[in-house]
C-alpha cells in the first residue's frame, strides 16, 4: 500500500522537476521520479540505521531543482543541454554536502532553526506548487494567463478546471472525514478512471493530455553526463554560484526532512536517531540518485506513518517499498504514462493545501489582538520573518530566504533579550523584610529606607544590557548607601554580565556603598561567585527577604552606633504591646509578667505544643520556622519591642510553627493563666490589650498586603 501510495508522488515530483525543460520531457521526468526513488530509497535503507523511515522523491525538492532548471533554460535561450548536464550534478553536490554536514557534526545545528523560518519556508513552497500547478488545471501557461482568462470570461478548456476543482473538493472532503485513508491514492485512481471514461464517452470534451509513455532506460541521465558541456559551464561564476546555492539548499532541506522524520518516528517507536550515520546515509542516497535520474530523494513523515501502521519496523519495509515502485514502473509503464496531467495537477494543488503551515492562522489572529500587547508584538515580529522567508522562497531564492529568516530571528532574539534588564526599582521605605519589628524600629527604617535601593532584574544579563545596569547603579551614588540586586527573574548570565557585576561591586566598594545580591540561580552561581571573588561570599543571599533583613539590620546598627533612641535598652513600657497603657494599668500588667532569657538556638515553642503563653521581646530576635516537610524554612522574624504567640493565646489552638532564638534574647512571658486572670480582675486592662493586639495584627496585615501589591506589579 505504501508503494502504491508513493507512486503518484514520485511521478508528480519528476514531472514538476522536468517541466521547465518542456512538454517533451514530462514523461522522462515521471520515469526519473520513480527511478530515483527506487535507487535512492534502496541505498538509504541499507546505509542508514535500520528503521521504517523511507526515501522517496519529493515535490518540495523538485520545485527547487525546477527553479534551477528554469533559470538555466532561460539563460541558454531555451536550450536544455546545459540544464540536462547540471541537473544530476545538483543532486550529487547535495549528497556531498550532506556527507560533509554529517562528518562535521553540524547536523545538530538544524534543531535550532527558528520555527517561523520553517513555517515561512513551507508556506512559500506551498505557494510555488499552487502557482505552478493551477495553470496546468486550466490548460494555460501561467497564473497571469489564468487571471486574464477568468477576467475575460474566456477559458480555452473550461472542462479542465471544473474537473480539477471537483477532484480537489473530493480529495479534501474525504481527507477531512477519513484522515487515516490513502486519500491521494484514491484521488489518483478515481480521477484517472473518470478521465478515461469521459474521454471515451465524450471525446470532444477537452480535458488535457496524459504524462505519455514512460521509459526507465531513458531516465538514467547521470550515466550519460555531457562532460564537455559540464566543463565549459563550470568556468561561469554565476552558473557555479547558482549550482552551489541550489545544492546547498537541497542538502539543508533534506537534513531538515530527515531530522523531523526521525523525530516523528521516535514518537511512534524506539528508533535510534544516530544523526551522523543517518545523515551520511542520506548523502549516499543522493549520490546514487544523481546517477539514476538526477533528482534528490528525501525522507517522508507521511509514508513513515503508513509503513508503521502496516507493521513495518525495519529496513526490510523500506526496501520493499522501493521494490514495489520498480515493479510497478517496469510491469506497467503504459499505466503510469496514462496518468492525466490535470489529475496530477489537482493532486499537487491538494498537496500544496496540506503543505502550508496552519500556525500562520494563529499568527494572523494574534496580529489583531488588542487585549494582549506582548502577544501582538511577538506576532508582528514572527509575521515579518514568515513573510520574508515566504517571499524569497516564492521568488526562487529559498536559501536566501532561509538565511534572511534566520538573520531576522537572531535580530528578534537580541531585541527580546535586550529588553530593560531592570524590571523596577524600589527602596527600603517601600519594601520591608518579613522580620516583625517594633513600631520604633519600623519608623526608623521608614526614615532611612530611601538609602537602600532595590533593583529587580529580569531576563538575560548579557552584553546587550549589562551596561544599562552599570549606569543605573552609578546613578545611585550619593543617594543610596546599600544596593540590592534581586536576580530572581534572571534566567541566565553570560561572561559579559558577570564582568559587569564585578565592576559594579568594585565601584560600590570604592564609593563606600554596600552591594548585596539575592536569588542567584544555582546554574550560574559559580560564575557570579567567581566574578565577585571569595570576599563577596557573604554578600550573596538565597532570597530577597534575607538581603532586605541584612540591609535593615545594618541600618539599625548604624542608628545604634549614632546613639539613636531606637537602640536604647528597651523597658516593658517601650514595647508595642504595653506602649499604650496608663501608669496604673502598667503596674497591674507587670504583676502578671515573668522575666525570661534565652540563648542563641534555644526553642521558645514547638509546632503542635499548647498555646499557653506569649513572649514580649525587649532584647534580641527570634525566627518563626515551619516544621514537617518544610522544616527549617523561616516565615518571619521578630525583633525587640515585638511580641510573639499572642494569636495562640487568643484562640488556644496548638502552635503552628517553631519559634527559635537567633541570638541572646531577653523579655517577659505572659502565661495563659495570667492572661485569663487579668481579663477577670482587670477588664479595662484586658480590653486595652485586646485592642492593641488587634491594632498590631492589622498593621502587620497592611504591610503584607502592600508587599503583595508590589509583588504583583
Amino acid at each position: 500500500m505504501a508503494g502504491l501510495l508513493a507512486l503518484p508522488f514520485c511521478v508528480s515530483a519528476g514531472v514538476v522537476a522536468y517541466e521547465p525543460l518542456g512538454r517533451d520531457y514530462v514523461a522522462l521526468g515521471a520515469a526519473a521520479g520513480i527511478l530515483c526513488a527506487v535507487a535512492g530509497g534502496a541505498i538509504g535503507a541499507l546505509a542508514r540505521v535500520s528503521s521504517f523511515v523511507p526515501n522517496i522523491t519529493s515535490t518540495t525538492h523538485s520545485l527547487i531543482q525546477a527553479s534551477f532548471l528554469g533559470w538555466l533554460v532561460h539563460r541558454a535561450n531555451g536550450d536544455v543541454t546545459l540544464a540536462l548536464a547540471l541537473l544530476p550534478l545538483s543532486a550529487m553536490l547535495a549528497g556531498l554536502w550532506q556527507l560533509v554536514i554529517a562528518g562535521s557534526g553540524l547536523g545538530r545545528i538544524v534543531k535550532f532553526t527558528p520555527y517561523p523560518v520553517l513555517a515561512g519556508f513551507l508556506t512559500g513552497l506551498a505557494i510555488l506548487i499552487f502557482a505552478q500547478q493551477l495553470p496546468r488545471m486550466f490548460g494555460l501557461s501561467s497564473v497571469g494567463a489564468v487571471v486574464q482568462a477568468v477576467a475575460d470570461l474566456h477559458l480555452p478548456a473550461p472542462a479542465m478546471p471544473v474537473f480539477g476543482l471537483a477532484l480537489i473538493l473530493l480529495v479534501t472532503t474525504i481527507e477531512a472525514r477519513a484522515p487515516q485513508r490513502p486519500v491521494m491514492l484514491f484521488g489518483l485512481l478515481v480521477g484517472t478512471g473518470l478521465y478515461h471514461v469521459l474521454a471515451l464517452v465524450a471525446p470532444g470534451l477537452a480535458l488535457g493530455g496524459t504524462v505519455g509513455e514512460v521509459s526507465l532506460g531513458g531516465a538514467s541521465l547521470g550515466l550519460h553526463l555531457d562532460l564537455e558541456t559540464l566543463g565549459q559551464s563550470l568556468a561561469d561564476f554565476e552558473l557555479v554560484k547558482a549550482l552551489v546555492l541550489t545544492s546547498l539548499t537541497l542538502a539543508i532541506l533534506g537534513t531538515l526532512d530527515l531530522t523531523f522524520a526521525l523525530r516523528a518516528a521516535q514518537n511512534l517507536a524506539d528508533v535510534d536517531a544516530a544523526p551522523r550515520r543517518n545523515l551520511a546515509g542520506q548523502g549516499l542516497s543522493n549520490l546514487v540518485s544523481s546517477l539514476a535520474g538526477g533528482l534528490t530523494v528525501t525522507t517522508s513523515i507521511a509514508f513513515s506513518r503508513t509503513i508503521f501502521s502496516g507493521g513495518g519496523r525495519t529496513r526490510v519495509s523500506t526496501i520493499s517499498l522501493a521494490a514495489v515502485l520498480l515493479i510497478a514502473a517496469v510491469a506497467a509503464p503504459t499505466v503510469v504514462g496514462a496518468l492525466p496531467s490535470v489529475v496530477l495537477a489537482a493532486i499537487l494543488v491538494s498537496i500544496a493545501w496540506r503543505l502550508w503551515d496552519r500556525w500562520c492562522i494563529v499568527l494572523i489572529r494574534d496580529l489583531f489582538r488588542s487585549d494582549d500587547r506582548d502577544a501582538a508584538v511577538r506576532a508582528r515580529r514572527n509575521a515579518a520573518i514568515v513573510a520574508a522567508v515566504t517571499a524569497t522562497t516564492v521568488l526562487g531564492q529559498p536559501v536566501a530566504g532561509a538565511l534572511a529568516g534566520i538573520g531576522l530571528s537572531c535580530l528578534v532574539f537580541i531585541m527580546e533579550m535586550s529588553r530593560p534588564i531592570i524590571r523596577r526599582q524600589l527602596d527600603g521605605a517601600q519594601l520591608f523584610s518579613k522580620r516583625i519589628r517594633s513600631q520604633g524600629h519600623l519608623a526608623l527604617l521608614r526614615e532611612t529606607g530611601r538609602a537602600t535601593a532595590i533593583l529587580e532584574l529580569q531576563g538575560i544579563l548579557f552584553f546587550g544590557n549589562a551596561d544599562d545596569l552599570a549606569s543605573r547603579v552609578k546613578s545611585l551614588e550619593g543617594s543610596a548607601r546599600t544596593v540590592i540586586l534581586d536576580l530572581r527573574r534572571v534566567t541566565d548570565i553570560d561572561t559579559s554580565g558577570a564582568t559587569i557585576l564585578k565592576q559594579i561591586a568594585t565601584r560600590c566598594r570604592e564609593r563606600g556603598m554596600t552591594l548585596l545580591l539575592s536569588s542567584v540561580d544555582p546554574k550560574f552561581a559559580v560564575l557570579v561567585a567567581g566574578a565577585l571573588g571569595p570576599a563577596w561570599k557573604s554578600a550573596i543571599f538565597p532570597d530577597l527577604d534575607a538581603a532586605l533583613e541584612t540591609a535593615e539590620e545594618r541600618a539599625l546598627a548604624a542608628a545604634r552606633a549614632a546613639g539613636s533612641a531606637a537602640w536604647r535598652a528597651l523597658r516593658i513600657e517601650e514595647t508595642d504591646l504595653a506602649g499604650g497603657l496608663s501608669e496604673r494599668e502598667m503596674e497591674a500588667f507587670k504583676a502578671h509578667l515573668t522575666p525570661c532569657t534565652y540563648q542563641a538556638g534555644d526553642v521558645l515553642c514547638r509546632t503542635g505544643a499548647p498555646a499557653d503563653k506569649l513572649w514580649i521581646l525587649t532584647r534580641g530576635s527570634v525566627s518563626v520556622r515551619l516544621a514537617g516537610e518544610q522544616a527549617g524554612r523561616r516565615i518571619a522574624g521578630l525583633g525587640p519591642g515585638t511580641s510573639v504567640g499572642e494569636m495562640g493565646l487568643l484562640d488556644r489552638r496548638p502552635r503552628s510553627a517553631d519559634v527559635v532564638a537567633d541570638e541572646e534574647v531577653e523579655g517577659f512571658i505572659l502565661s495563659a493563666e495570667s492572661f485569663d486572670r487579668l481579663l477577670r480582675e482587670e477588664p479595662h486592662l484586658g480590653q486595652s490589650l485586646l485592642a492593641t493586639i488587634a491594632r498590631l495584627t492589622a498593621q502587620r496585615l497592611r504591610v503584607t498586603s502592600e508587599e503583595l501589591m508590589l509583588a504583583s506589579t
